[in-house]
């Protein structure tokens, strides 16, 4: 169980991770410096949607997953973009750049997510 935890406290670094990149490659092709910090603070504040994806489809889908002892990880790749998508049609934005960047972010979260239990995997082998 100490491992779930540290695969979701991994997948809290996607919002500072999407955001961050995007924000240098913005801030590099338009020559404006505060559009680092806009688009690290939108997605920041985005990060609600992370969370609900990585809440209600992730983890569930990993517990189930590994219950039966079946746990892909395209499986949990693909519940990730689905919960970002889900919420982001949702709450924050139905159509554009926006709701891609979202289901991407939180697709992003769950890879971040499996990386997080591989690492505490190999720690105690």
């Amino acid at each position: 169980m100490k491992q779930v935890g540290k695969g979701v406290g991994f997948s809290l670094l996607s919002p500072l991770i999407v955001g961050g990149v995007l924000g240098v490659y913005y801030s590099f092709t338009l020559g404006r410096s505060e559009m680092f910090f806009n688009l690290l603070l939108s997605a920041i504040s985005n990060a609600y949607i992370v969370g609900l994806a990585m809440c209600l489809f992730v983890v569930p889908g990993y517990i189930l997953m590994f219950r039966y002892n079946k746990v892909q990880y395209g499986g949990l790749l693909t519940l990730g973009l689905l919960g970002g998508a889900v919420f982001s049609y949702l709450f924050a934005a139905q159509s554009g750049v926006g709701f891609i960047v979202n289901a991407l972010m939180s697709m992003l979260a769950a890879g971040l997510f499996l990386f997080g239990l591989r690492a505490g995997h190999r720690k105690t082998e």
